[in-house]
């Protein structure tokens, strides 16, 4: 075969299966995956989560499951997809929210500590809302729920454990976003529908969602979102998240003021509550102070005191008794003491600003600046995303390498600025395109699911690989993808 012919043999395939690479990848973002949420926290390269579930996560399969948010999938070739029973023993009992990949099997812990999204039906239905990095058509998605009195807190999710509620076929994906945008940047379309919840089923169940592509292939992703079913816009019970008033609070003398926030479980930790109070000889009895705080916190988020017969009432005469109560898990509560003398704190919130190219070229190192940013209280904290970076993240500047691509490709850079001060975020966004490298046409690339010479040479993510077996090289992408298969050393020698 002459090099010529070669050419046009991987160009054709290239071609063929361009739709098909495009539409690929996403996942479930309402109510939220367990991966997408811990993908989005401004901490989750820090490989020390704050979120309790994400950070056992995290000491099981690392980054991995978050890095990999749009790809928790498994491949079950046409037509064993629509076959149930194919599709049990494919994704196993106790494996179904890593879809049976072991190097994302943090996502299958029982655990209580996982992110839950309060869900209130409407007329008996609820919103679901897939997003794609390029949502494939066509496709369907099958929505199951967990059955009453299934405890996922306690026991690992099994297909018994699950009834089909809904199943949904997509044949366009839209792109208007509204006030609505993606938890995760990078998305470029989304599925919405609504789906019906069994009438009366409440509380803590899991949504499992498998989103299934309608091709040769099979590819399919399996998604779990962890709700709390609701009633009439009340939550299944208030939930203490501590004390009220912390022991170096004995310390407050006149002149003094309590700074007193409770942060919601966004991954942004948003303040839902920021009160200063003033302390004066009159109130400085932490029974007469903790009692004027309590008063203006709004109740519709969060009230003050003990647990009494369903209420929460307030200890006038041991305010240390006193714990915080709120209408939604995951939220956290801070308390601290601004001295008097002290220059008082700035509430603004820090502006951030993102400096650096809008264009650059595979390959070619890059760098990201945070150094326009401002704060009104000293030193921020930085945390950036940005494919491609390195090590560290939080610096004022973040350097990496342009990734690999075949066509200009639009990307995004995102910083989070923190205040210590006030506790106050920033966030921006800015998008790059990376264009092909230079004078890297020497081997065809390596097109995922496409055909494969053995013998001949392909490049994959700025390395070249040489085919050993054209069955292995053309087959499963989960298992010989080129450096990243779970076996490509099988199929392919790196050059």
């Amino acid at each position: 075969m002459s090099n010529l012919q070669r050419l046009m043999k991987w160009l054709l395939a290239a071609v063929l299966l361009a739709p098909t690479l495009v539409m690929a990848h996403g996942a479930v973002d309402t109510p939220v995956a367990r991966q997408v949420y811990c993908r989005a926290l401004p901490d989750f390269w820090s490989g020390s989560p704050s979120d309790a579930g994400c950070a056992a996560l995290s000491k099981v399969s690392k980054q991995y499951p978050g890095q990999q948010w749009n790809e928790v999938a498994h491949l079950i070739r046409q037509p064993g997809y629509n076959d149930p029973e194919i599709v049990k023993r494919e994704v196993p009992d106790g494996k179904l929210c890593s879809a049976a990949d072991s190097k994302k099997d943090g996502l299958n812990i029982v655990s209580d500590q996982w992110h839950r999204t309060d869900v209130t039906p409407t007329n008996g239905m609820m919103d679901v809302r897939i997003i794609g990095t390029a949502p494939h058509v066509p496709s369907f998605a099958k929505v199951f729920l967990t059955n009453p009195g299934f405890d996922p807190t306690r026991s690992p999710l099994t297909w018994n454990d699950l009834t089909l509620i809904h199943t949904q076929p997509f044949q366009i994906a839209q792109t208007d976003w509204g006030n609505d945008p993606p938890i995760i940047a990078g998305a470029t379309g989304y599925f919405k529908f609504a789906v019906p919840i069994p009438s009366g089923q409440t509380g803590k169940a899991t949504l499992f969602v498998q989103w299934q592509r309608i091709d040769p292939a099979g590819e399919g992703f399996y998604n779990c979102s962890d709700i709390n079913i609701v009633g009439a816009g009340i939550p299944e019970q208030w939930v203490d998240i501590g004390q009220f008033i912390d022991q170096v609070m004995e310390t407050l003398k006149p002149g003094d003021s309590v700074h007193f926030r409770i942060l919601d479980n966004t991954p942004a930790a948003r303040e839902v509550v920021d009160i200063t109070l003033p302390i004066t000889a009159s109130n400085r009895d932490p029974n007469i102070w903790g009692q004027q705080l309590a008063n203006q916190i709004n109740p519709s988020i969060a009230k003050v005191g003990e647990k009494k017969a369903g209420n929460i009432v307030f200890n006038t005469s041991d305010a240390s008794a006193n714990s915080v109560y709120t209408l939604a898990k995951g939220y956290s509560r801070a308390m601290a003491i601004i001295p008097g003398s002290e220059t008082p704190i700035n509430p603004t919130a820090p502006d951030a600003k993102i400096t650096g190219p809008t264009t650059m070229q595979s390959g070619r190192p890059f760098t990201f600046s945070a150094s326009q940013s401002v704060g009104y209280n000293g030193p921020l904290l930085y945390s950036w995303t940005v494919i491609g970076m390195n090590k560290p993240y939080n610096q004022m500047t973040v350097n990496g390498v342009a990734v690999t691509v075949r066509e200009p490709t639009e990307h995004e850079v995102r910083l989070l600025v923190r205040d210590e001060q006030n506790g106050k975020t920033g966030l921006a966004q800015q998008t790059f395109i990376v264009t092909p490298s230079s004078g890297g046409g020497e081997h065809p690339p390596y097109v995922p699911g496409g055909a494969h010479e053995a013998g001949q040479t392909y490049t994959h993510n700025g390395k070249n690989y040489k085919c050993k077996y054209t069955s292995w090289c053309s087959g499963s992408v989960q298992y010989y993808e080129p450096g990243k298969g779970l076996a490509w050393r099988e199929a392919w020698d790196e050059q």
